[in-house]
């Protein structure tokens, strides 16, 4: 391949999938677009003929991803794009499909791959979402294949365990669901009463304020207040209700892209803790 040109075309056909498979092991777009770009750096160097340049590169990049999630002392993720949809591509469908599909994996999700182990995380990624054989996610991940199968398993019963299973989940998720959902009618409204009447009174409310750090606002009448101000711009957003393991949070979009995500605590009654992440 001593076609420079031909080569980087080729290269740029997957380089949206190779982003999406990247995003969903690192969480983190720039580390993602990073580990895609020295993917390029490698494929410039390699000397051996590439029978198939996707499978080639979907390797590297995996191997890429994992040096660095095994490197991160604190993982910071920062779901950007997605859409509070949990399906997952079919192993039929083409390499533009399955990046279209995988692209709208939930919040719910990217923060259950938190809690994963980078092996674990990288096991599921390749094999549940993309559909890579577990033959082939061995030789990424040095483990034997049926090693490897019992990574993927260990991390689908941890992103099964967070989704609500007994009557009595399902009815605590129904009373945050409740709560969340009078907190949003209140602030879209500015109604400052209404605001108060869903918040505890030592609620606490952290904001997101990109590199300026993090606020924190507390008390009820405190939180209602900034609340109470949102009403002036919410016909700007679309907001949805997702869920985020053991919680609920919304889902801020404008113009069809994700802005903001702002997760709850509750006591099943009354709101006890929220913060906000910034998405863009």
């Amino acid at each position: 391949m001593s076609d420079s040109r031909a080569l980087a075309a080729e290269f740029d056909l997957h380089r949206r999938y190779l982003t999406t498979v990247a995003y969903r092991m690192l969480g983190v777009r720039a580390d993602a677009e990073d580990a895609v770009q020295e993917s390029w750096f490698r494929l410039e160097r390699a000397d051996d003929a590439i029978d198939d340049l996707r499978a080639w590169l979907t390797r590297v990049v995996s191997r890429i991803c994992l040096d660095q999630l095994r490197s991160r002392t604190r993982r910071q993720e920062n779901p950007l794009d997605d859409l509070p949809d949990v399906e997952s591509p079919h192993p039929d469908d083409g390499p533009a499909a399955r990046a279209e599909q995988v692209d709208r994996v939930g919040y719910a999700l990217m923060l259950v791959l938190e809690q994963l182990t980078p092996d674990e995380r990288l096991a599921y990624v390749l094999h549940d979402v993309f559909g890579m054989p577990f033959e082939e996610v061995a030789d990424v991940v040095d483990r034997s294949p049926q090693a490897t199968r019992k990574l993927a398993s260990r991390a689908r019963e941890r992103i099964r365990g967070a989704a609500p299973s007994s009557p009595q989940e399902r009815a605590t998720r129904a009373q945050q669901r409740e709560v969340v959902e009078a907190f949003l009618a209140a602030a879209g409204s500015g109604d400052f009463t209404r605001l108060l009447g869903v918040l505890h009174p030592d609620v606490e409310f952290r904001v997101d304020r990109g590199a300026e750090g993090m606020r924190i606002v507390r008390g009820a009448e405190q939180v209602a207040a900034q609340a109470a101000e949102f009403h002036r711009f919410a016909r700007s957003y679309a907001f949805e209700i997702v869920e985020l393991g053991d919680g609920l949070g919304v889902l801020a979009s404008t113009g069809g892209a994700p802005s903001s995500l702002l997760m709850f605590r509750t006591d099943g009654r009354l709101i006890t803790g929220m913060e906000t992440r910034l998405l863009g």
